[in-house]
């Protein structure tokens, strides 16, 4: 990672203003090239001094050895039940909440993210009281050029599998070394105890998250452009 971080000149932006203790919650745009959080991630570890657990999604886990590799180096599988207990634990956590769905968009959709009907990480967030810290990359869709094609839709709908067609670098399939910025938000704190949480508490919350995202993106496309 920090190979990849002089690659891309890779920055973070409201870093300054991320908790330096407790539990944190932080949620990042995803692009196909994925490993812009693990840039954070590891940014982290070297200048908060503290070691991130990254939720990912369970398909990596069924991959032999690829699973394991993971978990040693704190990637989690994404249960609601895992993430709560380690925000509970006083630790951070990562995830991308548009998954494999945001990561196959076109480049057509670049710039974008899709947290339509992910509510998951808002729950997350109430039940055990950690803050989410909005996190956005959107010029991590440079990295690679993706083509839209309805053979990548079907395979992902019918086995959730990712299927991409795909360039970067000339021809081939290596990143460009496009320039990556991170730009934070500041911590948001749940607007409810957790014994107070109700599903509609949920979706008003996300809303409000939602709509901080979109701010947050703006910002972070002028400072990319």
């Amino acid at each position: 990672m920090r190979f990849l971080r002089n690659y891309h000149s890779y920055e973070v932006v409201g870093l300054d203003q991320f908790p330096r203790s407790g539990p944190a919650l932080v949620a990042s745009t995803h692009s196909l090239a994925t490993y812009e959080n693990f840039l954070l991630g590891s940014i982290a570890v070297d200048e908060l001094g503290r070691r991130p657990y990254i939720l990912a999604d369970d398909l990596l886990f069924r991959i032999p050895w690829v699973g394991d590799a993971f978990r040693e180096v704190g990637v989690v599988p994404g249960k609601r039940d895992t993430a709560i207990e380690i925000l509970k634990r006083g630790d951070l956590l990562g995830l991308g909440p548009g998954g494999m769905r945001e990561g196959l968009r076109s480049s057509k959709d670049k710039y974008q993210f899709d947290w339509a009907g992910r509510y998951g990480f808002v729950w997350v967030s109430l039940l055990s009281g950690a803050p989410i810290v909005l996190a956005a990359c959107p010029s991590a869709d440079d990295v690679f050029t993706v083509y839209e094609t309805s053979i990548t839709a079907w395979i992902y709908k019918q086995f959730h599998f990712p299927l991409p067609f795909f360039r970067g670098l000339g021809p081939s399939v290596l990143p460009r070394p496009v320039k990556l910025w991170h730009v934070m938000s500041e911590p948001i704190f749940p607007p409810v105890e957790p014994d107070k949480v109700t599903e509609d508490r949920v979706m008003r919350h996300h809303e409000y998250v939602t709509a901080r995202m979109h701010q947050l993106m703006q910002k972070a496309v002028a400072i990319s452009s």
